[in-house]
């Protein structure tokens, strides 16, 4: 039995809408082309912003093993 045939199912907690039930195919037409993880934080247009970070001085320390 295939009860999302006719669409998506909505499913309630509590009277209230909280989930939606979807075949295969229409969840792919919903959601669209996937994109990697990549295309998700490229900024196109975006290369020439002046990113610049303070230089950090790290110094190493004696350790007290007593």
């Amino acid at each position: 039995m295939n009860i999302t045939k006719n669409g998506l199912v909505g499913i309630t907690d509590r009277g209230k809408p909280s989930d939606a039930l979807a075949t295969h195919d229409e969840f792919g037409r919903l959601t669209g082309k996937q994109r990697s993880l990549v295309d998700s934080l490229a900024m196109p247009g975006q290369s020439a912003i002046d990113f610049v970070l303070p230089r950090v001085e790290i110094r190493r320390r004696d350790v007290d093993l007593s």
